[in-house]
């Protein structure tokens, strides 16, 4: 055999070797990651998940007069209940498959209906609540949470706020249902509002963490009210701004509002990646609504 035909077959075998490994190597490094997927390893901790929501919604649920979820990703939902007013919560599925409810509907009524909803629809569950302020539309619905064995989520100052106000909410709650709805009105009657039960320091906010998901409550200081603190869902880039995010073309109530503060915790949200923005009332859920926000404060 000649000198240039062994160096030929040399070359074409370590081309051959080559291409076995690049191919090797691009067949891993390429694969995406199925957690369910025979042989497939879970995402380790510290890579990124992506989960997109949408400001566009999905599919909108009726569950009951009072009482409308709106999709806006797999497994993420806005909860809209219109007793006694329209108000917003949020229903999330973590990477674990457990769930995070971030405020409630303003009374334990709607948000049995809720959870009756997430059992025919996702099946038992572990769930969690997180309260976000004192007001009635922010945890109404904790007596529904408690009875049923879900750990409530709060500030040790909204759980000293609703501990001195409860009654008064209650009283108030009453007077706004009146008439308009007998069977919410009979079920208000009974209705106890009641402090969260998994208390944790306000300034120092809390993390939470769902197989390899994390959920962020955050306080940027006073805003609509004194206690009033954010979701933030890093892997949706959601971000629950509760009431002290404005979806409305007005600010609403500000009875309890530090007006000089609201602002700079406002400018203190702008640090959050955002796709979608729920608000505490209103339709919008854009990332607009921040600057909105801030457009209302500055013209007040």
């Amino acid at each position: 055999m000649s000198k240039h035909r062994i160096n030929l077959v040399v070359l074409v075998f370590l081309l051959f070797i080559i291409g076995f490994f690049a191919s090797a190597c691009g067949k891993v490094e390429g694969q995406k990651l199925d957690p369910t997927g025979p042989g497939n390893e879970k995402p380790s901790p510290t890579q990124t998940i992506d989960r997109p929501v949408s400001p566009r919604v999905i599919e909108r649920i009726e569950i009951s007069s009072g009482l409308f979820l709106r999709k806006i990703g797999d497994g993420a939902y806005v909860i809209t209940g219109t007793i006694p007013w329209e108000a917003n919560s949020v229903l999330v599925e973590m990477s674990d498959e457990s769930l995070v409810m971030a405020g409630s509907p303003a009374t334990p009524y709607l948000t049995q209906q809720v959870l009756d909803w997430s059992n025919q629809h996702f099946g038992n569950r572990k769930m969690i609540e997180i309260n976000t302020g004192y007001h009635a539309d922010n945890l109404g619905g904790n007596q529904a949470f408690i009875e049923s064995g879900i750990p409530v989520y709060g500030s040790e100052l909204t759980a000293r706020l609703i501990g001195e106000k409860a009654s008064a909410i209650e009283k108030e709650m009453l007077t706004s249902i009146g008439e308009k709805d007998p069977a919410a009105y009979s079920a208000q009657q009974k209705a106890k509002y009641l402090p969260p039960d998994n208390i944790f320091p306000i300034g120092k906010g809390l993390d939470l963490t769902f197989g390899n998901e994390t959920v962020k409550v955050f306080f940027p200081g006073p805003s609509q009210s004194p206690d009033k603190v954010v979701v933030y869902f890093p892997s949706r880039k959601l971000l629950f701004g509760s009431c002290m995010i404005v979806g409305w073309d007005k600010l609403g109530n500000t009875m309890d509002a530090d007006m000089k503060k609201w602002p700079e915790a406002i400018h203190k949200l702008e640090q959050f990646p955002v796709d979608v923005v729920v608000p505490g009332h209103g339709d919008r859920l854009d990332p607009g609504l921040i600057q909105h926000t801030l457009d209302l404060l500055q013209s007040n």
